[in-house]
C-alpha cells in the first residue's frame, strides 16, 4: 500500500453561506472505495464546522489520485461544504472521498443538506495572455515540449485540464526506448535505428504510418540524451547491467511527471491546471492563439505558435470503435481526444483513428477500470501458473508474446488465471512490489462473500476452486495434470510453452480472472517531421504542431513496449524544438 499520508489543514475561515450548527464534536472516521482501494478519512467537527480533515489510508494512483486528496481536503475546509467540485482527472477518487466526507458528517449529525450544498460559480472574468508558445495537455508529451521551447528561448503557457500535470503518462511505468542514446551505446548495445523500425513495424503488423516512424527512430536518442542531461530536461532515470536500449523512469510515469513539472516551472513557464482549452483561435488559416476557461478566468491567449499535446481519445466511446467496448477501459479518464475537435475548422487529416490498443494479462480494479498485470503474471507462470478458459481447459501458451494470447482470449467468453501458492505468492510479490495493489485488499478480495472486482477466489483443492468459478471441475483438474506431465520432463507443451515448473498437487489453489483491457488510442493528428499538423491536402497548418498520444501512425495496431513513453518524450522534445526554432526566425 501506498504511503499513509496525513493532511490536516486548519480551517483559516468559514464562508457564512455554508454555517451550521449543533454537530456533535469530536473525530468520526469512514471510509469509501476509491481507485484501488478504500480512501479513509479522520474528520473532525465543532459544534458549527469542520475544523480537519486526515486522509489517514489511501491506495490511489500516485500522481493523479495522490495529488487529488489534498485539493479536495482544502477545498472541503476552505468552503465547509462537500459540494465542491470533483477534481479533474480524479473522478473516482473525488467520488470516493466525497462518500467518505458524507459518512463522516452524518456520523457526527450535520445538516447534510447545508453540507453537500454546491459552491455558487460565479460569472467569468475575461482576461487576455500573450506568449510565444502555448502547450495544450500537461502529459509526458507536453511538459516536455514546454521545457525545450524554454530551454530555446520561449515563452510558454502549458494549459492543463485536470487538476494535476500528468495525464497517461503519470499511470504509465516509464520504461523508454532510447535506440541510439548516448546511454544505449555505453552500455554495449549495437541496436540501431534500422533494427528499431523493423521491430516497431514489424509488432505493429505494418499497419504504422512509416514517414512518422522513421523520423521517431532518427530522433529517439537525441531527445533521451537530452531528458537525462544535467544541461538538458535532468530527469532521473535507471541505467541497466549490460547492453539495453531503453530504460526506466525513477519513479516510474509519476516520478518522470514531477520531475518535468518542476522542470518546467523552474525555467520559467507558466503552468495554468484545471484549465482547459476550449477552442484554437485562427485567422486566415494560420493558428494564432487559444481560448481556455479556468479558475473564475475566460482567457483569450494570443500565441505565435500551439502545440497540441492532450493524449488519446481512449475514454471517448463517439471515437472509440464499438468493437473494443467489450473489453474493459484502462486509460485515463480525460483521455477524450480534444484535439480531434479542436482541429475540425482547420481540415486537419487524421489516420488509423480506427485502432486502439489492447492488451492481455489485467485484472479489473475495485474501481471497474482495467489494470495491467505484468509485473505479477510472470512471476506467476515462472512457478508453474496457467490459465484455462470457460469449459475449463487450457487454451494458449501463456508465455508467448501478447498479441498471440490476446487472439485466444477473444475466443473465449471468460478466463482465469490458476495458480498454487506458489505462483500466488510471485503474482503478489510483482503486484505489490509495483504499488497497483496491497495484501490487505488481497485478503478483503478473497473473501467467499466478496462481490466487488476483481474476481479472485481460492480454495483447497482444485474441485473446490472450479465449482467457485462456475467452470467444469475435471477439465481443470486434466489440465493441471497434463500442464505437471510435460514439466516432469521439462519439455514443451502443445501450444508451445516449455514448461520448467510444475503446479503443486496440494492446495491452496487460487484464480484470478483475467480480461483485455484496452486504453491508448493508435490513431490521431497526420503530422511531419517537424511535428507540424497537415491538413487533408498533406499541407502544414500555419503554427500548430503536436506531440505524443495525439498523435497517429507510430505504433501501428498495438503498441511496442517502451515506445508509448518513448514517443511521449521523443515528438514533445522534437514539437518543443521545432516550434520555439521556427518562432525565433
Amino acid at each position: 500500500m501506498k504511503k499513509i499520508i496525513a493532511l490536516v489543514l486548519a480551517l483559516a475561515m468559514m464562508l457564512p453561506g455554508f454555517a451550521m450548527a449543533d454537530m456533535t464534536a469530536g473525530t468520526y472516521e469512514a471510509a469509501a472505495k476509491g481507485f484501488h482501494g478504500d480512501v479513509k478519512l479522520a474528520v473532525t467537527v465543532d459544534a458549527e464546522k469542520i475544523t480537519a480533515i486526515e486522509v489517514v489510508e489511501h491506495s490511489e494512483t500516485e500522481g493523479i489520485g495522490s495529488v487529488a486528496l489534498p485539493q479536495l481536503v482544502e477545498a472541503v475546509l476552505a468552503n465547509q461544504t462537500i459540494g465542491v467540485d470533483s477534481v479533474s482527472g480524479a473522478t473516482i477518487t473525488s467520488d470516493a472521498f466525497k462518500a467518505a466526507m458524507t459518512d463522516a458528517l452524518t456520523q457526527a449529525g450535520a445538516d447534510m443538506e447545508k453540507m453537500t450544498a454546491a459552491v455558487a460559480a460565479g460569472e467569468l472574468v475575461e482576461e487576455t495572455l500573450e506568449a510565444d508558445i502555448v502547450v495544450i495537455g500537461g502529459g509526458a508529451a507536453g511538459l516536455t515540449a514546454g521545457v525545450k521551447a524554454l530551454q530555446n528561448g520561449a515563452s510558454v503557457i502549458l494549459l492543463e485540464k485536470t487538476g494535476m500535470t500528468g495525464g497517461a503518462s503519470a499511470m504509465a511505468g516509464a520504461g523508454t526506448k532510447a535506440t541510439g542514446s548516448k546511454w544505449s551505446i555505453e552500455s554495449g548495445s549495437t541496436e540501431t535505428a534500422e533494427d528499431f523500425i523493423a521491430q516497431i513495424t514489424e509488432n505493429g503488423h505494418h499497419k504504422n504510418h512509416m514517414p512518422i516512424v522513421e523520423n521517431f527512430a532518427k530522433t529517439l536518442g537525441t531527445a533521451f540524451d537530452w531528458l537525462v542531461a544535467e544541461d538538458g530536461a535532468a530527469v532521473p532515470y535507471t541505467k541497466k547491467d549490460g547492453p539495453s536500449a531503453s530504460f526506466s523512469g525513477t519513479g516510474r510515469g509519476a516520478g518522470v511527471v514531477k520531475n518535468l513539472t518542476a522542470k518546467f516551472e523552474e525555467e520559467g513557464g507558466k503552468l495554468y491546471l484545471s484549465t482547459p482549452a476550449t477552442e484554437l483561435i485562427i485567422d486566415n488559416g494560420a493558428v494564432v492563439g487559444v481560448k481556455a476557461e479556468g479558475n473564475g478566468k475566460a482567457y483569450t491567449i494570443n500565441a505565435k505558435a500551439v502545440i497540441l499535446a492532450t493524449g488519446g481519445y481512449g475514454a471517448n466511446k463517439d471515437l472509440v470503435p464499438d468493437e473494443y467496448e467489450v473489453f474493459v477501459y484502462a486509460g485515463h479518464a480525460g483521455a477524450e481526444g480534444d484535439a480531434i475537435k479542436m482541429v475540425e475548422p482547420l481540415n486537419a487529416d487524421l489516420i488509423n483513428m480506427e485502432l486502439i490498443n489492447t492488451q492481455p494479462n489485467s485484472m479489473v480494479l475495485p474501481s471497474g477500470l482495467g489494470q495491467y498485470c505484468n509485473p505479477g503474471v510472470g512471476k506467476a507462470y515462472a512457478a508453474g501458473g496457467f490459465m484455462v478458459n470457460q469449459d475449463g481447459v487450457r487454451f494458449v501458451n501463456e508465455v508467448a508474446n501478447a498479441w498471440d494470447i490476446m487472439q485466444e482470449m477473444k475466443k473465449n467468453q471468460f478466463q482465469f488465471l490458476v495458480m498454487d501458492q506458489a505462483a500466488f505468492d510471485g503474482f503478489n510479490a510483482g503486484m505489490t512490489g509495483s504499488n497497483i495493489y496491497s495484501m490487505e485488499q488481497v485478503e478483503e478480495w478473497l473473501k467467499d462473500d466478496y462481490a466487488g472486482q476483481p474476481v479472485l477466489k481460492s480454495a483447497a483443492t482444485l474441485e473446490e476452486l472450479a465449482a467457485k468459478l462456475n467452470v467444469p471441475a475435471e477439465a481443470v483438474k486434466a489440465a493441471a495434470e497434463n500442464f505437471n506431465t510435460v514439466a516432469a520432463t521439462q519439455g514443451t507443451d502443445e501450444f508451445g510453452r516449455t514448461i520448467k515448473v510444475a503446479q503443486a498437487t496440494e492446495g491452496p489453489f487460487y484464480a484470478m480472472q483475467m480480461h483485455i483491457r484496452y486504453y491508448a488510442s493508435l490513431g490521431g493528428l497526420h503530422v511531419n517531421d517537424d511535428m507540424q499538423v497537415l491538413n487533408t491536402n498533406q499541407e502544414a497548418i500555419q503554427n500548430l504542431y503536436a506531440a505524443g498520444e495525439v498523435i497517429g501512425g507510430h505504433q501501428g495496431d498495438v503498441y511496442m513496449g517502451g515506445c508509448l513513453f518513448a514517443y511521449a518524450i521523443c515528438s514533445g522534445h522534437n514539437a518543443g524544438a521545432a516550434a520555439s526554432t521556427a518562432i525565433a526566425k
